[in-house]
């Protein structure tokens, strides 16, 4: 009996010892997702995973649309009106409305320290957004394309066209995110000649290569710029070497390059286009921007000899 007693103690030490265990290396696997909203990324205590589903505060859809948000108190709904979609929904409850019509959902709303929480996928489809799961960096990227935009990619203004590229939603689907550490003074972009779906961008010490499909930027190769001299780099014109390297790149080896520099601090662009063979010899031209462009971050002008 003695012996029943102690085999009984030290299976349920054991128990006790292993669940922890497991919830932790569980935690750490599925770290929280972040999400991301036309390339704005929402604060952590804006998102929620729960019942397998992500939400997002209620206060944060008005970055998919121009909405406006109506909540009654006494019946606990909230209405989120857009320009053409209206939909209501009710704290714990699975039926919504969208335009009238019934919807059951397969997660009901809540609130969560002092905020509502929505069911990402649903309210952001239903005002005809994108979404989009990266399973690699747990990020959820929504995306939708303002009009001004995909009127404007589609411009016979090359410049407009490149300006429309640079300020599209973007999206991310490599395995990992490289996160830029040091500031310069400029940010630079490389379109091939006479292309505008197609871009390289520089932003501080981080490298990335963008393809421009169905009004979406996808970041397709990103790198890191670190700090000792290398001369046989793809692209030509980065002459440190490239670490932590994820996606693939496009050889540019011999690729005529629109060049773009733009400079915050005085408000200009400096241009050009650059060869392999001759891109280190190349004197930029300054353009001055006009306010109202740099506020839109219309910052890519036209190169006269394109």
């Amino acid at each position: 009996m003695k012996k029943s007693s102690q085999v009984i103690l030290f299976c349920l030490c054991t128990v006790i010892w292993l669940f922890p265990a497991i919830n932790i290396a569980s935690a750490e696997t599925s770290p929280e997702p972040k999400v991301v909203i036309n390339n704005f990324p929402l604060a952590a205590s804006d998102v929620i995973f729960q019942n397998n589903q992500v939400y997002f505060s209620l206060t944060e859809t008005k970055k998919l649309d121009n909405v406006t948000i109506t909540w009654n108190n006494a019946a606990k709904q909230l209405s989120i009106k857009g320009v053409h979609t209206e939909l209501l929904l009710t704290v714990n409850q699975v039926t919504a409305h969208k335009n009238g019509e019934t919807i059951k959902l397969s997660a009901a709303p809540f609130i969560h320290n002092g905020k509502t929480m929505v069911p990402l996928r649903f309210v952001s489809e239903a005002f005809d957004s994108s979404v989009f799961w990266n399973s690699s960096t747990h990020t959820v990227f929504i995306t939708k394309t303002s009009p001004k935009l995909i009127a404007d990619v589609q411009s016979d203004s090359l410049s407009i066209a490149r300006n429309a590229a640079i300020n599209m939603p973007r999206v991310s689907q490599l395995t990992k995110s490289l996160e830029p550490n040091w500031e310069t003074a400029s940010i630079q972009y490389y379109f091939p000649k006479g292309a505008y779906d197609r871009f390289i961008e520089v932003n501080n010490n981080s490298i990335g290569y963008y393809l421009v499909s169905n009004n979406i930027a996808f970041l397709k190769w990103q790198a890191l710029i670190g700090d000792q001299t290398n001369t046989q780099n793809n692209p030509y014109f980065i002459k440190r070497n490239l670490i932590n390297e994820t996606g693939i790149l496009p050889s540019f080896d011999n690729t005529e390059l629109a060049c773009f520099r733009y400079m915050p601090h005085v408000g200009s662009t400096g241009y050009s286009l650059i060869q392999k063979d001759n891109w280190e010899d190349v004197i930029f031209k300054d353009a001055s921007l006009p306010q109202a462009r740099v506020n839109q971050n219309y910052i890519i002008v036209n190169i006269p000899e394109e």
